[in-house]
């Protein structure tokens, strides 16, 4: 027999798994199926007649649910929602642009290898390198990309702010 405390928290994670699953824009039926269980078993997990397994969770994980808020009401800081925040208004060529002060004379290529780790780190985008490998461009690209690393720890880190 489950005490009412254990029914107690399953209730709750039942209630913030629902509420993650609806913030992630999914009805029960897509979730459940991304998730790979069937819809019974994902209404008994949001009514908290029975808990998630950790596979099923890992798959909730990957649809973009906050997953550590599930388990525990504790909402997951990462570094990208930190960068996001610092940056809510500001693009990464705008932070580029404020990096690059007037009188810096980058090469183009060194600030696209700026914006590109910006952009990876803000937003989540693949970088792929435009430039041929053993050219000036290649190298001015990686140096800006390096640059763009220092400064999203910079920001993380909260010694620059792009305001």
């Amino acid at each position: 027999m489950t005490t009412p405390d254990r029914a107690s928290q399953r209730l709750a994670l039942g209630k913030r798994l629902a509420e993650e699953r609806k913030r992630v824009g999914k009805t029960q039926a897509e979730f459940c199926s991304a998730c790979g269980i069937g819809k019974t078993t994902q209404y008994q997990y949001e009514r908290g007649e029975r808990s998630p397994d950790t596979d099923y969770l890992g798959a909730a994980e990957a649809l973009g649910v906050d997953v550590l808020y599930i388990l525990t009401g504790t909402r997951q800081v990462t570094v990208r929602a930190v960068l996001a925040g610092l940056a809510a208004d500001l693009s990464p060529e705008a932070i580029a642009d404020k990096v690059l002060a007037i009188g810096d004379k980058r090469s183009v290529a060194y600030r696209r290898g700026l914006v590109d780790v910006l952009a990876f780190r803000l937003e989540g985008k693949r970088i792929l390198c435009p430039f041929k490998a053993g050219t000036a461009e290649f190298d001015a690209y990686f140096a800006g990309n390096e640059r763009g690393h220092v400064q999203g720890r910079l920001m993380v880190e909260g010694e620059w702010k792009p305001r």
